[in-house]
């Protein structure tokens, strides 16, 4: 659970391409926000509602210390998993003992942040609901929302978004005034990048007033044009565009106007493409969101589309801005945007194509994920770990195909029951979900049953749900009997003992069963080797339980051993972690504070909250050990928390000795408050301690070196520090409201404030120094 001091990691990405032409909009959001808590900005699609929330956002950053994250919606097909994406978007660890909704509340309570919502249009209620909860929840939170639809709550403030300002070609301009155009100037920029050079010449532009015309100043339409700037002049693409336009207003008059313009021009775009690109330009559209470009030969190649012209076809819609590439940590995927992604599937469904599609499509993250598990265990996990989280999207749209397609949901399920995949994503609450849809919809007694309901257990296990956890393993072990399949009772006897190895109780009969399981997995030769690591794991923690160190110790050189060979670092994390505990319980807390330390920085790429919080609880008894007693109170305060958010703790039989030893050495006030300190600490910096490393330091902003403000704006900055508003300044400087809008913006972004107030304040201490 992270702390409203921990260091926000804001997700907004880097620009692209130029911001044109919304500066005033940009103002107008941002002071929108000092009368309002949520600003939904609408408007028709391929308007600019995303850049101009993007940048809106990034410019109040300094306004929001505790971060402005990106909820990125578009690529959810219904409200279930609404909340997991806001989550996701914030960076919150797994808490799969409380309700989603609860825990952004708790992890947004006390924070002055920004969310922005992009793309609710599909999702209003559900996105209302929850913005509405966000915003009852805290004060100091705020909600940027793009959606062609309102949310309709309290306290919402709509902000249309037009289209970019066009020059009318029947008025009479003085030569060169329409470059100061918005529209102009974004497909001058555009343009440029197509044809090295261009620029809008008396020569050009009156082609170019009347083109920014017919696309009514349509962002996105505009960048449409300007790519066709490789085959067509300037007055041939100008001339296509006024006889295309006319044709199509005669027909679809039940659409608003832009809305006819828009997807004239994407048409027109669309029938410039070869059938092969068309066709490609379709069958992207069931990705998602980004994909490869092996994804794309896997899914969409077929004698209509050879495998062998799928790349060239790629790149030439790559060439055209139908798709986008994207480099993320280190892998090159490729995007489209919204409106023409809705488009292409229009097509895909004219054609017939979507089932089929959408069944190669989970078909091949069925396969992904499978590859994935049988490489897991090996040199290339941290690239399987990051290439799954790329995936994630994919993998969901792939689910919820199976759980929503009659027949399906044991394909479904075979791709959910793969415990060390939730548990490496640290979306332990996501895999319940989609097993529980799964199991209500395959009832059929099957080996997949078997696998499903095992892996729910372990899910329920992580939830804190130990009753049903205990049903459930029961339940499948006793249908592997029944079957008799080899590996699938292999499974089940290891989930059962796992889940035995819970209660003090059920320790002898969990040695005896996870024994088993061991020997059927090493024998049968038939599973893949993370559950083999995985079941040394929990096998040697069940022989500490019982106080069986020396067995455990032998197990767990079994695991470290197993784990080097293969090149595997999520259960070596593991080995290292077992071995710090039984230095600990030997008395040795320098030795165990290496294993430890090891275990950690092994575990930081991985989002294993729940390895963390054990490691991080031995640390703390191994400090407890060495007589520091506030280093063990705040270690054991922060893994409290963890604990408390997962509805869980395992060894805690074994603390009470280490916490009264902590205890004695510094007495009860220092120790109780070192816990109170711990309780503030995010998951991070508690990983920080636990490896001895400097805590960050948030710093005051100030401003570090001299600014240099023009006359007229240290003028009106001091005007602003008497109290005047814009319009005062204005009348007071006989200059427009729009000027004085301007100079009050280029102070603020100089002097690097957000708010007039800081601005008074800046100039007092100016004057200070001057007296």
């Amino acid at each position: 659970m992270t702390s409203p001091s921990a260091r926000p990691s804001s997700n907004l990405p880097a620009d692209l391409t130029t911001f044109v032409g919304r500066r005033h909009d940009v103002i107008a959001v941002r002071q929108l926000f000092s009368v309002s808590r949520l600003v939904t900005l609408t408007g028709i699609g391929g308007v600019g509602k995303t850049r101009l929330a993007l940048r809106a956002a990034g410019e109040m950053c300094r306004a929001f210390p505790d971060g402005v994250f990106l909820v990125q919606l578009a690529s959810l097909s219904g409200p279930e998993l609404l909340p997991q994406a806001v989550i996701d978007a914030l960076g919150i660890r797994e808490q799969p003992a409380k309700e989603p909704v609860a825990v952004i509340g708790e992890h947004l309570r006390g924070r002055r942040a920004l969310l922005v919502l992009d793309s609710c249009e599909h999702l209003v209620d559900a996105t209302g609901d929850l913005a509405d909860h966000i915003l009852r929840a805290d004060s100091g939170v705020r909600i940027l929302a793009t959606s062609q639809h309102a949310l309709r709550i309290a306290g919402e403030h709509i902000y249309p978004v037009s289209p970019l300002l066009v020059p009318d070609p029947g008025d009479r301009l003085k030569p060169g005034t329409a470059a100061h155009y918005p529209s102009v100037t974004l497909f001058a920029d555009r343009a440029a990048a197509v044809v090295p050079g261009f620029a809008v010449t008396p020569d050009n532009e009156a082609a170019v007033i009347r083109l920014c015309h017919r696309l009514e100043g349509i962002p996105l339409a505009l960048e449409l044009a300007s790519v066709r700037l490789r085959v067509l002049t300037l007055e041939e693409l100008a001339t296509r565009l006024d006889d295309r336009f006319q044709m199509l207003r005669e027909g679809n008059r039940n659409l608003p106007r832009r809305h006819r313009t828009l997807r004239a021009l994407i048409d027109w775009s669309y029938e410039l493409c070869t059938p092969i690109e068309q066709l490609l330009w379709a069958r992207t559209t069931v990705f998602a969101d980004g994909f490869t470009a092996v994804a794309l030969e896997e899914t969409c190649s077929d004698d209509a589309l050879p495998r062998t012209e799928i790349l060239d076809t790629l790149a030439r819609l790559v060439d055209k801005s139908v798709l986008i590439r994207v480099e993320e940590r280190g892998n090159v995927r490729f995007r489209m945007l919204d409106t023409l992604r809705d488009y292409g599937h229009e097509r895909l469904v004219e054609a017939g194509d979507a089932e089929m599609m959408a069944r190669r499509h989970r078909d091949w993250y069925a396969r992904l994920m499978a590859t994935a598990g049988a490489e897991w265990s090996g040199p290339r996990q941290a690239e399987w770990a990051t290439r799954l989280q790329l995936e994630h999207t994919n993998l969901r749209h792939a689910l919820e195909y199976c759980m929503a397609t009659p027949g399906e949901a044991r394909i479904g399920l075979e791709m959910a029951a793969v415990p060390w995949f939730w548990g490496a994503m640290d979306h332990l609450g996501e895999a319940c979900h989609w097993l529980d849809r799964g199991l209500a919809l395959h009832r059929e007694p099957t080996t997949t049953r078997v696998w499903a309901m095992a892996t729910a257990a372990y899910m329920d296990a992580f939830q804190g749900n130990h009753v049903r956890m205990h049903q459930r393993a029961e339940a499948a072990h006793a249908l592997a009997v029944e079957l008799g399949d080899p590996r699938t009772l292999a499974y089940a006897n290891h989930v059962l003992g796992f889940s035995l190895s819970w209660t003090r109780s059920g320790l002898t009969r969990a040695v005896v069963l996870l024994a088993r399981a061991l020997e059927q997995y090493v024998d049968g030769g038939f599973i893949a080797q993370q559950y083999i690591d995985t079941l040394l794991v929990e096998f040697a923690t069940t022989h500490i339980l019982l106080g069986h160190n020396e067995t455990a110790a032998g197990l767990t050189d079994q695991l470290y051993q197993g784990c080097h060979a293969a090149g595997e670092h999520w259960n070596l994390s593991y080995a290292h972690w077992l071995r710090g505990l039984l230095s600990v319980l030997g008395g040795d807390p320098d030795r165990a504070e290496e294993e430890l330390a090891e275990a950690l920085r092994i575990k930081r790429p991985f989002r294993d909250t729940m390895g963390l919080a054990l490691t991080l609880e031995v640390a703390a008894w191994a400090a407890a050990l060495r007589g520091e007693g506030e280093r063990a109170g705040q270690l054991l305060g922060g893994t409290d928390q963890i604990w408390h958010s997962l509805g869980m703790r395992q060894l805690r039989g074994l603390r009470p000795g280490y916490e009264r030893q902590a205890r004695t050495a510094v007495g009860d006030a220092r120790f109780d408050g070192a816990v109170e300190r711990g309780t503030r600490l995010g998951v991070d910096e508690l990983v920080a301690v636990g490896l001895r490393e400097r805590l960050p330091v948030a710093e005051p902003q100030v401003v570090s070196s001299p600014v240099r403000l023009t006359r007229r704006e240290r003028e009106v900055a001091e005007l602003v520090a008497t109290g005047m508003s814009n319009k005062e300044i204005a009348a007071k400087l006989v200059i427009s409201l729009r000027t004085a809008e301007g100079h009050v913006e280029r102070t603020l972004t100089k002097l690097g404030f957000n708010t007039r107030t800081q601005i008074a304040t800046w100039v007092a201490t100016q004057q200070s120094s001057r007296g």
